[in-house]
């Protein structure tokens, strides 16, 4: 018999989120950051604190009531700022409240705005602080250095009211906003509440969100750490790595030359890979943003891309890399598959770059087809 969608199995909420799971979800946050969205041990101590008196329900956007509001939190701000100064875990809680308050319903669920980097893991200090349950999902898939490169922004959604609180409990509060105009609303209020700032955005119905959400990558996130954790604890080669993470290995070598970025403008790294003696370009801002081995791009934003130090399998941010450091340069798989509309907003024409595509290749063993776009 044919199961109609009235009569379709309801989503299975995943286990809820403990302090023993912290070091798993920081682990595959920090490789989803694809090089950047920020230093994440500090808020990782932080939310093992929050959790130690009771864990975090984990729970998909569709198995909530339709109507529920989900507010999207997060930390934002200049990288130097947050590695000294991690905003107040009331300051997140501030946040989500008064969004809810300015949306007119009272906030159900905390929502991650991005599972890469920092913010994967201060969503559920948030939730954590509120006593309330944190959605299996987010609106990027990885990290990206801009509120408006979300799935939210693709489906034109407006991002207020957004709300920034700083230290001291300074708030401020956008309450319509033009996803084109989020981004410079939100950096010239971050700086004059002194560099960083508790952020709360996108307040959504549980039923919006499911629809346009990426799905399950806080699970996801905690299985890649895993994952990354029991790799790490059996050592191997750079082969061995990729295939615990189910990812493509693109070179593993010496890094040979780095040229700095300016501004906006990104700059890279090249390696020489130690196993072929190809010639390795790693373009990168605050990510790392594509991988040409001599000549031939083997992976650009929006997939991601993963550096790892191959001694002690710790992932690498992109301003960590050193002259004369060693590293694996790895292909992770998408969480996400961007519509091919999105390549201006978070494509390599978003960062500046003039990529060939690659050339398609054949499956990878138990790893799904290498796209352009991140497709699975």
């Amino acid at each position: 018999m044919t199961r109609t969608s009235a009569e379709a199995p309801a989503p299975v909420s995943p286990a809820p989120l403990t302090a023993a799971r912290v070091p798993a979800l920081a682990a595959g946050a920090t490789l989803l950051g694809s090089g950047g969205g920020g230093e994440v041990a500090t808020g990782a101590l932080l939310l093992s604190r929050e959790l130690a008196g009771a864990p975090v329900p984990l729970v998909p956007a569709a198995a909530q009531a339709p109507d529920t509001l989900v507010v999207h939190a997060g930390l934002v701000g200049a990288p130097d700022v947050l590695a000294e100064r991690l905003a107040d875990p009331d300051d997140f809680a501030h946040a989500v409240r008064t969004a809810a308050e300015v949306a007119g319903v009272r906030a159900g669920a905390v929502g991650v705005i991005e599972i890469g980097g920092l913010n994967a893991v201060v969503a559920a200090v948030a939730a954590a602080r509120l006593g309330l349950p944190l959605v299996d999902g987010d609106l990027m898939g990885r990290a990206f250095p801009r509120i408006d490169q979300t799935v939210t922004a693709v489906a034109g959604v407006d991002p207020a009211p957004l709300v920034l609180v700083g230290p001291g409990g300074n708030t401020v509060v956008v309450r319509e906003c033009a996803p084109r105009l989020a981004e410079r609303l939100l950096r010239a209020n971050v700086l004059a509440l002194g560099g960083a700032a508790a952020l709360a955005v996108h307040p959504l119905p549980a039923a919006r969100l499911a629809a346009i959400g990426v799905r399950g990558s806080v699970s996801a996130c905690l299985g890649l750490g895993d994952r990354l954790l029991a790799a790490r604890e059996a050592g191997g080669t750079p082969e061995d790595l990729a295939d615990a993470l189910e990812a493509e290995l693109l070179a593993a070598g010496r890094v040979e030359e780095i040229v700095p970025r300016q501004d906006l403008t990104p700059g890279w790294a090249t390696v020489t890979d130690g196993r072929t003696g190809a010639v390795v370009r790693v373009d990168l801002l605050d990510e790392y943003l594509a991988v040409t081995v001599d000549g031939v791009t083997r992976a650009a934003v929006p997939q991601i891309i993963a550096a790892v130090d191959p001694r002690g399998h710790r992932p690498l941010r992109a301003d960590q890399l050193r002259t004369g450091g060693h590293l694996i340069l790895l292909r992770l798989p998408p969480l996400h598959t961007w519509p091919s509309e999105a390549d201006p907003l978070v494509g390599p024409p978003a960062f500046g770059l003039d990529l060939t595509p690659p050339p398609p290749t054949g499956p990878v063993p138990g790893r799904g087809t290498f796209s352009w776009r991140g497709g699975s």
